[in-house]
């Protein structure tokens, strides 16, 4: 792959996929924000991966709140000069409440974390990635990555109705 050098930002970073993703564009070359409200999990991911071709900078925050997806591309940009990929990976499940039992409070929740979340960090991503290639923009060239991490749940329902519907 031709990561070396790449900025990234990847929310859901201190555990499972996004622990992955880390670890493979890390060991790439690219130059990492590694996103979490875990903090000592992404602490330990940094430790883990000071020896890998690229960086990893943990950033500690919660992907639901519009601060922190404004905050890690800010710290992408001042860590390493530009923003190239966005990794939406942070989800949360719901308690797999029937529909007619399920809070308002957990609705809530589910929708800010996964579906509020990822649309506050496409929205900063886009505008940092428009900045970044100017006036000669050209259609054909890409400025900028965008991934978004689904589920199947979004399609097919096996957990509860706030976490299939935040996904889809």
């Amino acid at each position: 792959m031709k990561l070396e050098g790449k900025s990234v930002v990847v929310t859901g970073a201190s555990a499972g996929m996004g622990q992955a993703i880390v670890e493979l564009f890390a060991a790439e070359g690219a130059n990492v924000i590694a996103v979490a409200r875990r903090a000592e999990r992404l602490e330990a991911l940094a430790e883990t991966l000071k020896d890998a071709p690229g960086r990893v900078v943990p950033f500690i925050g919660d992907i639901g709140k519009e601060e922190t997806a404004e905050g890690m591309i800010e710290k992408a940009i001042a860590q390493f000069g530009r923003l190239d990929i966005l990794v939406n990976n942070a989800g949360i499940m719901d308690d797999n409440t029937a529909v007619g039992d399920v809070s308002d409070e957990m609705l809530e929740e589910v929708f800010r974390v996964n579906t509020f979340g990822p649309i506050y960090a496409m929205r900063k991503a886009v505008k940092v990635f428009m900045e970044q290639a100017g006036e000669d923009y050209d259609d054909d060239d890409p400025i900028g990555n965008i991934i978004n991490i689904c589920s199947v749940g979004a399609a097919h329902q096996t957990a509860g109705l706030a976490y299939c519907a935040s996904k889809a």
